[in-house]
């Protein structure tokens, strides 16, 4: 067997066990709730989402998953654990709401070059304009929470057309706030747009990793982007580098440092101050 070979057998017994022992130390207890689909003449599905109730919160973070859209793993999917644990006492000061929403088909069809104009194409449709902004409605009401607005890498993309659609239809003010999260370049900058906007004063967070290997993810431009935001909205913008974490042997773009493999307590511990920052009204 050559060195590679076991090389990357040993890198996926070690990744398999360290999410076993992860999910072990992370609090399953959620609500699965299912909210209609506003167009009753449509006769669709409703939207799942997955409901982690904190004690006494300020806010609740309403998250869109990147990649194809879909919480694989339902509501103890790998990659939230360090943001539903904002929810949890036993690992944060458990101050904020967490729901999370999973798409009802896939968000993103296409590997290609062409990969990026077709997650636009499918998350500007109105049925997932629609199942956002009816999570968002139900949440607002349910929990009487101000609504921060989370995407990660494609999730990103919803969170540029969600800001998109409320802006229009003069209905922005049902968000208090925005974390984006290894989005691609081209939303990355999009984003800035919106932010900068003499009419918006929205509080935002950008995470992204150092080591990021995703080939549409540039560390050094984006952070060039969320600065320019930053000077011109002061006070509103947080920058968050996370530094720790574990690279994998798989596609850079849905593993490894992209998806904070590994770095779940310093992404806790740098988005939880941000948080608190925020001053909701």
């Amino acid at each position: 067997m050559s060195q590679i070979s076991l090389y990357k057998i040993l890198s996926k017994i070690f990744f398999v066990t360290f999410i076993f022992l992860n999910l072990q130390n992370i609090s399953s207890a959620y609500e699965q709730i299912q909210i209609d689909y506003p167009d009753k003449s449509a006769n669709l599905p409703a939207t799942t989402t997955y409901y982690f109730k904190g004690v006494n919160s300020k806010a609740l973070i309403l998250f869109l998953p990147g990649g194809d859209g879909m919480m694989h793993g339902g509501g103890s999917d790998l990659f939230s654990m360090p943001f539903r644990s904002l929810a949890d006492k036993n690992f944060s000061q458990g101050t904020y709401d967490f729901a999370s929403i999973n798409s009802n088909k896939s968000l993103q069809t296409r590997n290609d070059r062409d990969w990026l104009n077709n997650v636009y194409q499918l998350r500007s449709e109105r049925d997932h304009i629609l199942r956002v902004e009816s999570a968002i409605n139900y949440y607002k009401s349910k929990t009487k929470l101000p609504i921060i607005l989370f995407g990660h890498s494609n999730g990103g993309v919803s969170v540029e057309i969600i800001l998109n659609h409320l802006i229009k239809e003069n209905k922005i003010n049902l968000i208090s706030g925005i974390i984006v999260s290894e989005t691609n370049d081209t939303t990355a900058r999009e984003i800035g747009t919106i932010l900068t906007k003499p009419e918006i004063n929205m509080p935002s967070i950008f995470i992204i990793h150092r080591k990021t290997r995703c080939s549409s993810v540039n560390y050094n431009y984006q952070i060039g982007q969320f600065e320019k935001v930053a000077e011109e909205k002061k006070g509103l913008v947080s920058i968050i580098t996370i530094e720790t974490g574990l690279d994998s042997s798989n596609h850079p773009c849905y593993s490894g440092y992209h998806m904070y493999y590994g770095a779940d307590k310093e992404v806790l511990q740098k988005v939880e101050p941000e948080l608190n920052k925020i001053k909701f009204k």
